[in-house]
């Protein structure tokens, strides 16, 4: 073994595990808790932002501007779509850009919760903690981030629904690192997938611009630290465990996607919101797109064996993976 592969206290840097799949075993490969700590911290010391200095909140919108590229609005390519003004288009895209926003600041705070005690659970004087505050920081920024932007658009925020946000209370008091790491992936992914088209393009509200590119810088982090975790999580979990977690899974990200965009987004342009959510439900070009939005998600789901069988039946069925 070369010298560089153990840690100063003789641990290996990295390592591999496998998992048994009903596919085949998989190999995961996995790097020490206080490398992957050491890289992200220097990370966010050389790429970290204050929205309130880095965005410019004053800059005028344009009343003919799309808040996010118009493919990515849930009607795009359907007979709504087609029946609506250029804009009731930009209209609907502002709405729904803010509704994303919403549903993302509730999830920022079930994961800072998740992550408090993620931390808790730790050693205090260790680097994977210290990312985990950093990260926790961070998200307290991008709510606050996200809660500017639905004002200054001249919205309000919304919460999710009852049953969803009464069980969002367990997260305080119920501890399940699997699910809580694999849950962040779905809407960081998920969110990462939408604000990469957004910030580059020109034809797109520039505020919007400046705070998706903030998110995207930092989020990529979020991803990483996520990611090396549940592979750790899963080497060291039972087959059965792993397949509970991610059946769980699967079907919390068919809700989320069936509940990011608010009733209330049709409503403001004049369209029914039951048939609007209807037919954005079986709009081929929409379920293409969340399927597009979770690939490199689901690619990730399918190393650690979170794709098995049944589970990955539920992704297909809820247009959030290909057949």
């Amino acid at each position: 073994m070369p010298p560089d592969a153990l840690l100063s206290d003789g641990r290996p840097r990295t390592w591999t595990a496998r998992i048994r799949c009903k596919d085949g075993d998989h190999t995961l490969e996995l790097t020490d808790r206080e490398l992957v700590a050491e890289r992200l911290l220097r990370a966010s010391r050389k790429h970290s932002f204050d929205p309130d200095e880095d965005v410019d909140w004053d800059a005028p919108q344009d009343p003919d501007v799309f808040y996010t590229p118009p493919q990515l609005v849930s009607l795009y390519e359907t007979p709504l779509w087609d029946g609506l003004t250029h804009r009731q288009r930009v209209e609907l895209s502002k709405h729904e850009m803010c509704s994303i926003a919403s549903f993302g600041i509730w999830s920022e705070m079930l994961l800072m919760q998740s992550l408090v005690q993620h931390a808790y659970r730790h050693r205090y004087d260790t680097g994977h903690v210290g990312y985990a505050l950093t990260e926790i920081a961070d998200e307290c920024r991008h709510s606050r981030m996200f809660a500017r932007m639905v004002r200054t658009c001249g919205l309000r925020t919304h919460r999710p629904r009852a049953p969803e946000y009464q069980i969002g209370k367990l997260s305080a008091v119920v501890y399940d690192p699997m699910p809580m790491f694999a849950g962040t992936l779905v809407v960081e992914e998920f969110t990462d997938a939408f604000q990469r088209l957004t910030f580059p393009a020109e034809d797109v509200q520039p505020m919007v611009r400046q705070v998706t590119r903030i998110h995207v810088v930092e989020e990529a982090r979020h991803i990483k630290y996520a990611r090396e975790e549940l592979k750790r999580l899963v080497a060291d979990a039972a087959p059965v465990r792993r397949r509970m977690a991610a059946r769980g899974l699967a079907q919390a990200a068919r809700l989320m996607a069936a509940r990011v965009i608010h009733p209330s987004c049709y409503a403001a342009v004049g369209l029914d919101p039951r048939l609007a959510r209807r037919v954005a439900a079986r709009s081929p070009h929409r379920r293409a797109t969340l399927a597009w939005s979770f690939r490199k998600c689901t690619a990730f789901f399918e190393e650690v064996g979170f794709l098995e069988g049944r589970t990955r039946d539920i992704w297909v069925r809820a247009g959030l993976l290909e057949p």
